[in-house]
């Protein structure tokens, strides 16, 4: 009994162990989507144009998912498309065109012995919005 015991005990924590750690990595991977479509929305509709703005408000969003102490441990890009697939010259684009946002982030990692995280306890998430609006809206990112 004791035999058996002790060599289904590892295996069955492992098992939970990883069942743990993935359930923390997929909250993190779901949370960053809800996120980064959140803030791209705001984006489309001029609100938070600057990309200190919108890291700190991914930041905010994603809570308890990420590992990050503070929002500059979130990196996050944007980029404007024109209509006609172009590049704009200048921030925020124009009316018409896409807006997409890409935001990493370190995600929980309890360390667990034997059970790997994905890519090293880094989730990335993007979201691409058409731009319906480039008039910046004061106190409107928050």
């Amino acid at each position: 009994m004791v035999v058996e015991f002790a060599l289904v005990m590892p295996i069955f924590l492992i098992l939970v162990f990883g069942v743990i750690q993935y359930g923390l990595y997929f909250f993190a991977m779901q949370s960053g989507a809800n996120a980064v479509g959140e803030v791209v929305r705001r984006m489309s509709v001029g609100d938070c144009q600057g990309a200190g703005t919108a890291q700190t408000l991914v930041y905010k969003r994603l809570g308890s998912a990420t590992s990050a102490k503070t929002a500059s441990g979130v990196t996050v890009t944007q980029s404007y498309t024109k209509d006609d697939g172009t590049t704009p010259a200048s921030s925020p684009g124009e009316i018409g065109g896409t807006v997409m946002l890409t935001a990493t982030f370190p995600t929980v990692n309890l360390h667990f012995p034997f059970i790997p995280v994905p890519n090293s306890g880094n989730v990335t998430r993007s979201a691409t919005a058409r731009i319906e609006d480039i008039t910046a809206i004061t106190g409107g990112c928050s």
